[in-house]
């Protein structure tokens, strides 16, 4: 067998595990985002926004890989049919790879910066840097799309001999500032959202019990980390001239951001339906010991289950779980899902 055609389906064979792991995550997903959380009743109150853009990811995933078995099909035919013919990829299939990958992370990201805006209390200046970031990723991957474009037009146009990483699958002088704004972004945004969610729970801490809030902190860590996992391996691996190693790398980064998007969906969902749970339990419990003491803990218990999803910190005290006051209070809402199980 051809050397270039077993890389090849070494590297497909990678990318439909990674897929298959990315589907059943998006699976359980769609199931969070669109049915209640007991049961298979739909939601009351469904982010569509967020529906819209997982399924925009889902899409992306679907096309980038069957993309890649089409071509290594095809080189397979012409391997079999005509072995004296060396197989060579059309340019423009790695403009439309790179268009899908960078677009698959674009898409993450958004969803990010918006997260950790609502989660500060929609301040902006905590998001400047982080769409600052973005909107560098952006005029990279348009700047990619330009030059790849003109390559094809003009073979003069790259590789360049100056350059000094890979730019056998694309302009590496280009991918290469757009995953370390990729990197820096996802670094920056996950370390504001647990920082911002530590500080509330130790301001919490005295007032109610933070199980619930520091769940999440570890649900950012885990996604958070995962995707800069890749990101990061996706970025070293540019230095080299292995066009193996990018590809087999960017056969894994696109459904991997894809899994870390849903984990964080999922995760966040299975907390608050647990959390939802846990409340109607010590309702019933406050029912059967109709105790002052009890009642006051149980109440404390239903506050801190719901801060988990929707905190009120007043911002003229250090009180948390009131709302009473006369000052005013920021809402800051960790999680995607606002509805009850009804």
């Amino acid at each position: 067998m051809d050397t270039q055609l077993g890389q090849q389906i070494s590297v497909a064979f990678t990318g439909a595990l990674a897929f298959g792991v990315y589907f059943a995550t998006l699976l359980s997903c769609f199931r969070w985002l669109l049915f209640a959380d007991e049961g298979w009743k739909r939601r009351r109150v469904i982010n569509w926004p967020l529906v819209v853009v997982t399924s925009l990811i889902f899409g992306i995933n679907v096309v980038r890989e069957a993309l890649r078995l089409h071509w290594v099909v095809v080189e397979a035919s012409l391997a079999i049919e005509n072995p004296a013919v060396k197989f060579v990829l059309p340019d423009s299939a790695n403009i439309v790879a790179c268009i899908l990958e960078n677009s698959n992370m674009l898409f993450a990201d958004i969803v990010l910066i918006h997260r950790c805006w609502v989660v500060h209390g929609r301040r902006k200046r905590v998001v400047v840097f982080p769409i600052f970031m973005w909107l560098a990723a952006l005029l990279c991957a348009i700047l990619q799309i330009y030059l790849q474009a003109a390559h094809i037009k003009n073979p003069s146009i790259g590789p360049y001999a100056w350059d000094s990483v890979n730019m056998t699958v694309g302009p590496g002088i280009v991918l290469l500032p757009f995953w370390i704004s990729t990197v820096l972004l996802n670094a920056y945004a996950s370390g504001a959202l647990i920082l911002r969610i530590h500080q509330v729970a130790q301001q919490c801490k005295p007032a109610m019990s933070t199980t619930h809030l520091h769940s999440f902190t570890r649900v950012i860590a885990e996604s958070g980390l995962l995707c800069l996992s890749i990101i990061f391996a996706h970025l070293l691996v540019w230095f080299g001239k292995s066009g193996f190693a990018v590809d087999t790398v960017a056969a894994l980064n696109t459904p991997i951001v894809g899994i870390a998007f849903n984990w964080f969906t999922i995760r966040v969902a299975t907390n608050k339906a647990e959390a939802a749970r846990t409340t109607m339990a010590e309702k019933i419990s406050t029912l059967r010991f109709n105790h002052s003491e009890t009642r006051m803990q149980h109440t404390n218990a239903r506050v801190s289950a719901g801060a988990a999803f929707e905190l009120i910190v007043a911002s003229d005290s250090n009180t948390c779980g009131h709302s009473e006051g006369t000052g005013s209070s920021d809402t800051i809402v960790i999680g995607d899902f606002k509805d009850n199980p009804a």
